[in-house]
């Protein structure tokens, strides 16, 4: 399933997986890769089957950061740059209804590791690390990465390994919460695949709507929060994806969900 040439796409039962495509480059973004990514994912994301996305990488790292061998299109500044071809990218994720996992099989670097930061779940390989080498070019980590390090290093951690153009090795990265597990570098993929599967099972109602009240959170006060709550479980309750677990329950079965 592929017409493109920078990614890999494919969906296996609820589980769609898109794997950047550059190895040679170390997965670095080009604008190539951009537009399919953007593509990409509104395809899997499209299709009713779908309740888990993986992204994924080939090769042996995740994504080197932007490719600096391409030159920008004429007329173009970096500030356009980010905000029309890797903000709308990195703003689908969030506001995807399927939960997305990160697959890093390697180093996460730049713009690169602000993608997997930015998922709702990742799995980085235990000898991988993340890099934020922004401040050795004279350059400040872009495509959001501060707003995930601030939340997860608090600000001067955050501040320590932007300043420093520092790294941290995936311990540090699951001891801090910046991802969620680690795996072999090679067991990656199937770990993500594996646990996306295991997610896909789950009602998917009640997946979109949690991670819509957590994505929200972060910028609410309690009671909006507890109200954007209250109406969340309104639709949840109504659900055919409720009353169907209720009857498993009482029918001591496992549950079987449409997405209803």
């Amino acid at each position: 399933m592929s017409d493109f040439n920078t990614i890999d796409v494919s969906v296996d039962g609820g589980v769609a997986t898109v794997c950047l495509n550059r190895p040679s480059s170390l997965n670095a973004f080009n604008s190539e890769l951009r537009k399919e990514l953007l593509a990409g994912l509104r395809s899997v994301a499209a299709q009713p089957e779908v309740r888990v996305i993986v992204l994924g990488a080939r090769g042996r790292g995740f994504s080197s950061g932007a490719d600096l061998a391409e030159a920008p299109k004429e007329g173009q500044t970096v500030e356009r740059l980010l905000l029309d071809e890797y903000v709308p990218i990195l703003s689908l994720i969030e506001s995807l209804e399927q939960p997305v996992i990160a697959a890093v099989p390697g180093v996460m670097a730049g713009v690169g590791a602000a993608f997997a930061l930015h998922c709702d779940l990742s799995v980085m390989a235990d000898d991988a690390k993340m890099v934020m080498a922004f401040s050795n070019v004279g350059l400040v980590p872009d495509g959001g990465a501060t707003w995930n390090l601030l939340r997860n290093l608090g600000y001067q951690r955050a501040f320590k390994l932007i300043a420093e153009g520092g790294s941290l090795d995936a311990q540090s990265c699951l001891d801090c919460g910046l991802v969620t597990m680690l795996a072999p570098a090679d067991e990656v993929l199937s770990t993500a695949q594996a646990w996306a599967k295991q997610l896909a099972e789950r009602a998917p109602i009640a997946l979109r709507e949690a991670k819509t009240l957590l994505r929200n959170a972060a910028t609410q006060s309690y009671a909006t929060t507890a109200a954007a709550e209250a109406k969340a479980q309104l639709v949840c309750v109504a659900s055919e994806d409720s009353q169907e677990a209720i009857q498993a329950f009482m029918e001591k079965r496992p549950a079987v969900f449409k997405g209803k």
